[in-house]
């Protein structure tokens, strides 16, 4: 597994080891290979999301046109299961709410029921996390997230894919087209000033609902 190199030229002037410690802290490289699930994760996690830097991209839930199970309403939603699933992320998400949290969804029909069952009325929708998404997700979020405050999109599997190809194909390297993949939840801190993003980790539904954030 290769990893990404972090390369310093130190000028004459003196960096004091606080103001290294603070950048790497604040967003440390990770490996390209980067589901998380550890203290560490967690921990780095909040403290983004306490900071107001964080995006979560939350895959939608079993779509039903590729699954045997029941539809929830229509061959172009979500299944019973998917809502199932919808209600517990949320739950798991619920903890995270702040008035300093925004939340949009595709106009999909199964991103919109997936949110709708995560979120309520909170979460709006948003033609951009549909309209050439692959090719302009990373621009909007840049474009549409405010400073100090926290973002969730619920989208499409190629949405975040695509996002993994930017800033020199860097972010990740990860399929997310899968079944186990629906309903996961992908983290990125956003750093506004340089409009750059880094990856902060990969949850699955089940390793979601395994923790309680307190952030």
């Amino acid at each position: 597994m290769k990893k990404t190199k972090l390369r310093i030229v130190i000028p004459t002037v003196c960096i004091t080891i606080t103001g290294v410690f603070f950048a790497l802290y604040l967003f440390p490289i990770y490996d390209r290979n980067f589901i998380a699930n550890n203290d560490n994760f967690f921990f780095t996690l909040e403290t983004h999301w306490s900071q107001g830097n964080a995006v979560a991209l939350i895959r939608h839930t079993e779509r039903c046109d590729r699954s045997d199970n029941t539809c929830l309403d229509g061959e172009t939603g979500i299944t019973i299961n998917g809502m199932q699933e919808a209600i517990k992320i949320g739950s798991v998400y619920s903890n995270l709410l702040t008035e300093q949290t925004t939340i949009h969804n595709s106009p999909a029909k199964r991103t919109m029921q997936s949110a709708h069952y995560m979120f309520g009325a909170l979460s709006i929708t948003k033609s951009w996390l549909l309209e050439n998404c692959k090719e302009h997700l990373l621009d909007n979020i840049f474009k549409h997230k405010k400073e100090g405050e926290n973002l969730i999109l619920v989208t499409h599997s190629t949405c975040i894919e695509a996002l993994g190809e930017k800033q020199g194909s860097q972010l990740f390297d990860m399929s997310l087209h899968g079944e186990e993949t629906y309903g996961g939840s992908f983290f990125i801190a956003i750093d506004s000033a340089r409009k750059l993003a880094h990856s902060l980790g990969y949850l699955d539904t089940q390793s979601l609902q395994n923790h309680q954030f307190d952030p």
